[in-house]
């Protein structure tokens, strides 16, 4: 099955297009507010509903609270959402909510906390190498990539470790050959700056994933659909 590409801190619909025009699987609108890549809620309404059919849409949060992760991803219209709370992320599926966990790499306790909160997942799982338990940016450090691939090790089938963090279109192939993981997301990487994308870096980016796609012979398309809450 062909690796998942989810473009993250989409904040126009001509960055949205262009991903979906390229194949990406899903786009990710930052709802976070503190982030350079936050979309408003209004505009991330608006592309939505022009974003093609059989392109996944999800709404990202950090740690906000359920209650206005519910009402702010029931306004936009996204397909499914993205917290690093896994207390939130618990919440949000007992409301039917369709949910993609996010865990820090660098956090020795999250593959834990995630197993605990999902059990027998079969849906993607974000493993982010730049997001560490300390808040502080891991980079793309020898000890960041040691983490990743923990991590990434670790989460079994039928779990599918979406890998993100650090990722661009010169280093993606490497970091698929490396970590095998079952997708990847990428935001910075394919920036021509925060929330604005490079057409030239994001079509490496997916070109190179369609490349590993073909030297490990994974036909078909990527699976886009979310575990059932």
């Amino acid at each position: 099955m062909a690796t998942w590409i989810k473009i993250c801190g989409i904040t126009c619909i001509e960055d949205a297009l262009l991903a979906a025009r390229l194949g990406a699987n899903a786009l990710g609108f930052v709802l976070h507010e503190a982030s350079t890549r936050f979309c408003d809620p209004r505009v991330a309404r608006d592309v939505i509903t022009r974003v093609p059919p059989g392109v996944t849409t999800v709404g990202v949060w950090l740690d906000e609270p359920a209650d206005l992760v519910t009402d702010l991803a029931r306004f936009i219209g996204c397909l499914g959402v993205q917290t690093y709370d896994l207390s939130v992320a618990r919440a949000l599926r007992g409301r039917g909510l369709n949910v993609l966990p996010a865990i820090a790499a660098g956090d020795p306790n999250a593959v834990d906390a995630w197993r605990r909160f999902c059990g027998s997942w079969s849906g993607y799982v974000v493993v982010d190498g730049s997001r560490p338990a300390s808040g502080r940016s891991a980079g793309a450090g020898a000890g960041a990539l040691r983490a990743v691939g923990r991590s990434v090790a670790v989460l079994a089938p039928p779990a599918r470790p979406v890998l993100a963090g650090g990722l661009n279109g010169e280093n993606v192939y490497e970091r698929l050959a490396a970590f095998r993981p079952r997708g990847v997301d990428v935001a910075s990487g394919v920036e021509a700056s925060p929330g604005r994308k490079d057409p030239e870096r994001l079509t490496q980016f997916v070109e190179e994933v369609r490349r590993w796609d073909a030297t490990v012979g994974s036909g078909g398309s990527a699976d886009s659909s979310f575990p059932k809450p």
